[in-house]
């Protein structure tokens, strides 16, 4: 099998206090293994996602054409929020305005 045929899929970056977190899943065809980021320079880990998905590349173009796909799924937009929409109300607008119609009557 191809490491391209490979799906990425649940990628879930998380950072708290520096400490990065990236958890993702590798699947085809109903085998799926857990992997973290941090864990994919492990030769065992890799060795493992060889094995389970019988892939014919060597193991550093493997590694490379999987860090593609991370990169790929993960598709991070950066966005600053400080202060937007801080203090929008949790109201709903539809429900006023018909309780501001019974009101009226």
């Amino acid at each position: 099998m191809k490491c391209k045929d490979l799906s990425v899929v649940n990628l879930n970056i998380t950072e708290d206090h520096y400490e990065y977190k990236a958890p993702f899943r590798i699947c085809d065809k109903g085998v799926c293994i857990d992997v973290d980021l941090e864990r994919i320079e492990d030769s065992r880990i890799l060795e493992e996602i060889k094995k389970s998905f019988s892939i014919d590349e060597p193991i550093p173009e493997m590694k490379k054409i999987l860090m593609e796909k991370i990169i790929e799924a993960s598709k991070l937009e950066s966005k600053i929020f400080e202060g937007e929409n801080c203090c929008k109300p949790d109201t709903d607008v539809a429900a006023d305005r018909d309780i501001d119609a019974l009101s009226m009557s």
